[in-house]
């Protein structure tokens, strides 16, 4: 797996994105299903707004995107949504047959180019703080792997040193075992493992009410998503409304 620039390394510690191109019909694909596929997708170009404004390359670290598919031109996906890039941001494609293959190779990636710390976080939870990359790179100083569970069960959030490798295999993908899996498969592999703060992903409908809730009441950790919440009519997960079917939901 090769990355689409040559970014020279300026710090011992790498910290990455995991997203998809954001097209309708396929990403966000289980929340499309209630709210539509075309509201699925304008949401999630406001995550990936979010986060763009909020994480940038830091004296602390290095960063860039790992992206999907393969051969999507991800700098001009996030230049079309407004973002200035600085000539530091990397783009690593994200390469393997499944999601569980994929993250092992892009931390490979990172120990292969000489960072001692690599922490890789979803692109789900537009509400991160930035501080969760420091907090995930300084756990690296004592232990060998770092998760950051969603409460479904998997994380949002995955890291290693440079030389921790195997611990993802076997491990199954978006299901309501994975952070456990892992955790049992890094401890029998003799590594350590550290936990930050767990918190939420929006994976589903249900997920909305759970967005709204932690933004409000002005949206302002994350103010894309907020008024695409409000633009879509989404806003309504406030109000304890349970999501219906495509066929029931308002159009976009």
């Amino acid at each position: 797996m090769t990355a689409t620039d040559p970014a020279p390394r300026h710090s011992p510690n790498l910290f990455l994105i995991a997203a998809r191109d954001p097209v309708a019909g396929q990403t966000k694909t289980r929340l499309g299903e209630t709210i539509g596929m075309e509201r699925a997708a304008r949401l999630y170009r406001a995550f990936l707004s979010d986060l763009a404004a909020r994480f940038s390359p830091q004296p602390t670290y290095d960063f860039g995107w790992a992206f999907s598919p393969p051969d999507a031109d991800f700098a001009t996906i996030l230049r079309d949504l407004g973002h200035t890039l600085g000539p530091d941001v990397r783009f690593v494609p994200q390469d393997g047959e499944d999601w569980g293959i994929r993250q092992a190779n892009i931390l490979r990636w990172g120990a292969d180019r000489g960072y001692t710390r690599t922490v890789l976080i979803a692109s789900d939870s537009p509400h991160l703080p930035v501080s969760v990359a420091d907090d995930a790179l300084e756990q690296l100083g004592s232990h060998d792997v770092v998760l950051g569970r969603v409460h479904d069960g998997g994380y949002y959030l995955i890291g290693s040193r440079r030389g921790v490798d195997g611990f993802l295999s076997g491990v199954p993908m978006s299901t309501a075992s994975a952070a456990d899996a892992l955790i049992a498969r890094a401890s029998a592999l003799g590594f350590r493992v550290a936990e930050l703060p767990a918190t939420f992903d929006v994976d589903e409908a249900a997920d909305l009410d759970r967005l709204v809730a932690e933004l409000a009441p002005d949206g302002a950790a994350a103010a894309a998503t907020w008024s695409a919440l409000h633009d879509l009519g989404l806003l309504r997960a406030t109000t304890g409304h349970r999501w219906t079917s495509p066929s029931q939901t308002v159009a976009s």
